[in-house]
């Protein structure tokens, strides 16, 4: 089985906390790349590059459905991963080939949207690079090595951003962005099939089946959830503008460390899921116990943006992005739904069910489309942001009817609102900090930040037996069995 662990083991917490660490380093990467593309590009450069990359992100869901299917496939027990390795290298071949004739074709059609042609070319470079990445990176996951795949991730996160500031050292702005995304993606690709040690073979007509059936559910499931994703940078590139994108996109980056725990807890959650489901054990406790944390450090990015969103978007970005500060809350509020749903699509998808997330996905697209068009056309920006958070809240409660069904548990856990109350004292902490001491440079920032999240994890600690108790059994995943205070 090409080194295949046994899935139904994993330990959650430790894959969370290796996965998390990873999405950290990650996330640093990509917060330190869009500082320096505003800086250097202003708003509109940078609303140009991340509509282009809206674009390419979407496209590439239809392998990246096919992807996932792989990865759910190459996580049951007793699978060899050769031939589907085999099948998804067919897939995004014949996929990209599809693509780069679209490009060609559609592209006087689109031109004003999109640019120069090489912008079109550089589109369907990323089409590719990100297909193949995505193939090999779950292949990893599925075969047992969940927390390890962010990581490699994370490698690619790092050599994207030095070969982007090269490129724009060199002059190229927003398609040196583009190439240096290209050339980071398929250099680590190549690294990751290294670490899976798993050959291609070509694939038998049951090996597609056994893809295609839950492929059927999976690809429309990663596009509309991309699509659900990027429609807000889409909408405000086509209907609003490129400036608006850029104000967007850096806030809300500011908000992507909300989902580390939920992501975290997403690939061996699904692993873990399918494990069980392939031999018909319940999977309702885990769940619950990754909803406990699911959003940790959701909360308090969500008071801490609501005490200070003028400040934080200024300091870092600079005055031309202050009006994006409205947009920082907003899209904080939306980190607080989207990161407590996250569990609920890992274990539907673990469990065989992706039907389930592809009609939940299809719902909350078909409310959010039309009202974001009509609210980014009357309200620009911020119109767009309510629209996303309005459809993000009916998508949770729906979540919700469907596990009450499935598990008979409501899976509001006692840890989340003990985390919204260290997070309403983190709340007055910070705003008070903020009235008395006047942030007007990186360093009072980071003070004030600094404060707020020792407020949060400090009154957490004090208050939640719960979270100490979960805290000692991750250290002791880890071969540390005591820590101080706990």
């Amino acid at each position: 089985m090409s080194g295949q662990d046994d899935t139904t083991d994993l330990s959650l917490g430790r894959e969370t906390a290796v996965a998390v660490v990873a999405k950290l380093v990650l996330a640093a990467m990509g917060f330190v790349g869009v500082v320096v593309f505003a800086r250097v590009l202003g708003t509109e450069g940078v609303g140009k590059y991340y509509f282009l990359l809206a674009m390419a992100k979407v496209t590439t869901q239809i392998p990246g459905g096919v992807s996932n299917a792989i990865k759910k496939r190459v996580s049951e027990v007793g699978v060899d991963p050769a031939e589907f390795f085999g099948l998804g290298l067919v897939v995004n071949a014949a996929f990209t080939s599809v693509v780069l004739a679209v490009a060609v074709v559609g592209y006087p059609f689109l031109k004003s949207q999109v640019g120069p042609f090489a912008f079109a070319l550089g589109v369907v470079a990323i089409v590719a690079s990100l297909g193949l990445f995505s193939l090999v990176n779950r292949l990893y996951a599925g075969i047992g090595h969940p927390g390890a795949s962010f990581w490699t991730d994370t490698i690619r996160s790092v050599l994207t951003l030095v070969a982007q500031v090269a490129f724009l050292v060199a002059g190229l702005n927003v398609l040196g962005l583009m190439g240096g995304l290209v050339l980071a993606t398929l250099v680590t690709t190549v690294g990751v099939a290294v670490l899976t040690n798993v050959r291609p073979r070509i694939p038998t007509r049951e090996t597609a089946e056994r893809v295609s059936t839950f492929a059927k559910w999976s690809v429309p499931n990663a596009l509309f959830q991309n699509l659900y994703m990027r429609l807000d940078v889409l909408i405000l590139g086509f209907v609003v503008s490129n400036a608006a994108v850029g104000l967007y996109e850096p806030a809300m980056r500011l908000t992507v460390p909300a989902a580390f725990i939920a992501t975290g807890i997403g690939d061996s959650l699904t692993v873990k899921a399918s494990g069980l489901s392939s031999l018909d054990r319940d999977v309702g406790e885990d769940l619950r116990n990754a909803l406990s944390y699911a959003c940790l450090f959701a909360i308090p990015i969500f008071f801490g943006a609501l005490a200070i969103p003028e400040a934080l978007m200024v300091v870092i970005y600079g005055e031309e992005f202050r009006a994006g500060w409205v947009a920082l809350v907003g899209l904080a509020l939306f980190q607080l739904f989207n990161t407590y749903r996250l569990p609920f699509d890992n274990v539907v998808s673990g469990m065989n069910r992706p039907d389930l997330r592809f009609r939940v996905s299809v719902f909350t697209l078909a409310i959010n489309a039309p009202l974001a068009i009509l609210l980014g056309l009357e309200y620009g920006l911020v119109g767009v942001v309510v629209a996303t958070v309005i459809a993000e809240t009916v998508r949770v409660v729906t979540y919700l009817l469907i596990a009450r069904r499935l598990f008979d548990d409501v899976l509001l856990p006692r840890p989340l609102f003990e985390q919204f109350a260290a997070g309403a004292v983190m709340f007055g902490v910070v705003y008070g900090a903020s009235e008395a001491v006047a942030i007007t440079d990186a360093i009072t920032l980071a003070a004030v930040v600094g404060l707020g999240a020792v407020t949060y994890f400090g009154v957490l600690l004090a208050v939640s037996s719960h979270f100490r108790v979960t805290i000692r059994g991750v250290l002791a995943d880890f071969g540390i069995e005591r820590a101080p205070g706990l």
